[in-house]
C-alpha cells in the first residue's frame, strides 16, 4: 500500500513538474527591454539620456533626449553586443527623440574609466566595453574574455530628475549606490 502512495505522488509531481516551462532569454535578434530589481528598485525599466543609462520613468528625467530603449543581441556568443534603439511603442514614448538616434551599443565603463556610469555609443572607445553581455536564463551577466562571469550592477539617485537612477557597474567605494539585478523580465505590476 505506501510502495503505491510513494508512486501515486511521483506520479503527481512529474505530471505538475511537466507543466512548468522555464523562462527562456530573449533570442538573438530578438527585442527585449530591461528592468532593475533590488532595494527600492521594483522593476524599474532601462531608459537613454544623453548617452547615458538610466533606470526609472524617462518621463521624470529632466533631459530633452530621454526615451525608453529596446534591445537586440547581436549573437549569442560571448562578443555579442547589445544593440539599442528607441521603443517607439513605450506608452511613455518621446516622438521628437526618436529620430535622433539608433542602433548605439550598451556599453559598461572598461576598468581603465574614471566613471562607473554606463551608456550608449556609436563606437565604443578605449574606456567602454561594448561586449561579453549574456543572459542567465533571463538574468544579465557580463562574461570577461578571461572567461569570468560578473553581475555587477549598481543604480544610485540621480540628478536628472524624481525616481530616475544612473545605472552603474562594478561601484566598490560609494555606500549610496544601491546593487541590482538586470532582467528582461517585466514586473508583473506592469
Amino acid at each position: 500500500m505506501l510502495r503505491h502512495l510513494i508512486s501515486g505522488a511521483m506520479l503527481c509531481l512529474v505530471a505538475s513538474a511537466s507543466g512548468f516551462v522555464p523562462r527562456a532569454a530573449p533570442g538573438v535578434d530578438e527585442s527585449f527591454s530591461l528592468y532593475a530589481y533590488g532595494d527600492s528598485v521594483g522593476g524599474l525599466s532601462i531608459f537613454y539620456a544623453d548617452g547615458k543609462a538610466f533606470v526609472g520613468d524617462p518621463s521624470n528625467s529632466t533631459s530633452s533626449s530621454a526615451i525608453p530603449v529596446s534591445f537586440e543581441r547581436s549573437s549569442s556568443s560571448s562578443s555579442s553586443k547589445w544593440i539599442a534603439n528607441p521603443n517607439t511603442t513605450s506608452s511613455t514614448d518621446n516622438t521628437d527623440n526618436t529620430d535622433r538616434w539608433s542602433n548605439k551599443m550598451l556599453y559598461i565603463p572598461s576598468s581603465s574609466s574614471s566613471s562607473h556610469q554606463m551608456g550608449f555609443t556609436s563606437k565604443a572607445e578605449s574606456n567602454e566595453t561594448t561586449t561579453g553581455f549574456i543572459f542567465y536564463g533571463q538574468w544579465v551577466m557580463i562574461e570577461t574574455e578571461s572567461g569570468d562571469i560578473s553581475s555587477s550592477f549598481y543604480v544610485k539617485a540621480s540628478s536628472e530628475g524624481e525616481g530616475v537612477y544612473s545605472l552603474l557597474w562594478n561601484v566598490t567605494d560609494d555606500d549610496s549606490a544601491i546593487p541590482i539585478s538586470l532582467r528582461s523580465v517585466k514586473p508583473s505590476n506592469s
